[in-house]
């Protein structure tokens, strides 16, 4: 398989068009936040959740209207998770300045990523494996989501001595090692050993 035969068959869909309405849409919500510390009114923080909002649903009905509308599609199976990875990079970096959202588990995502995708690479170009999201990693994009909301929203409350946002960052951690371990047994099962 090779990098061209993503670009077969259908590649102007709904499905597509969501995925990369992700991308578009997360400098507005840098832009909103910006507003907020610049203006000092409280409003733009609520567009900055409205526009996360959005992107959390894109990145659900992208994948239910391609099965729905039957457009399903190479490019789409790529396009989604790397739109997900690109808009989160993207906002992580608005949450950290605006927020004080940690760059530790930025990098730690970023760490997990780049084994996902290389070795998503891999099953795909030398054995022609096409991989698939897993359930701790459709987890942890709702981890995120809900982190980026808490962190926008900056609520005050505490659930067992830690504040909402810490308790989602935990949450992220624990998706993050969910994931990693999946992926290391659908990637060792076809290239190292079997469990």
């Amino acid at each position: 398989m090779i990098l061209r035969d993503l670009f077969t068959g259908r590649i102007c869909t709904l499905s597509n068009f969501l995925s990369l309405s992700r991308v578009l849409i997360v400098p507005f919500v840098g832009y909103a936040l910006y507003l907020e510390q610049s203006t000092g009114l409280r409003e733009y923080r609520y567009y900055a959740v409205i526009l996360v909002a959005i992107i959390i649903l894109t990145d659900f009905f992208d994948g239910y209207f391609a099965r729905l509308l039957n457009q399903v599609s190479r490019l789409g199976q790529y396009l989604d998770p790397l739109a997900d990875k690109v808009s989160f990079y993207i906002f992580s970096i608005f949450a950290w300045y605006y927020r004080d959202f940690p760059l530790w588990i930025v990098l730690i995502l970023l760490a997990r990523d780049v084994y996902a995708v290389v070795g998503g690479y891999f099953l795909f170009s030398r054995k022609d494996i096409q991989g698939r999201p897993n359930f701790f990693g459709k987890l942890m994009a709702a981890s995120i989501g809900l982190s980026g909301i808490l962190y926008i929203l900056s609520p005050s409350y505490e659930l067992y001595g830690l504040t909402l946002q810490q308790f989602s960052i935990y949450l992220i951690l624990l998706t993050i090692i969910g994931s990693t371990i999946s992926y290391w047994r659908t990637y060792s099962r076809f290239c190292f050993i079997r469990f």
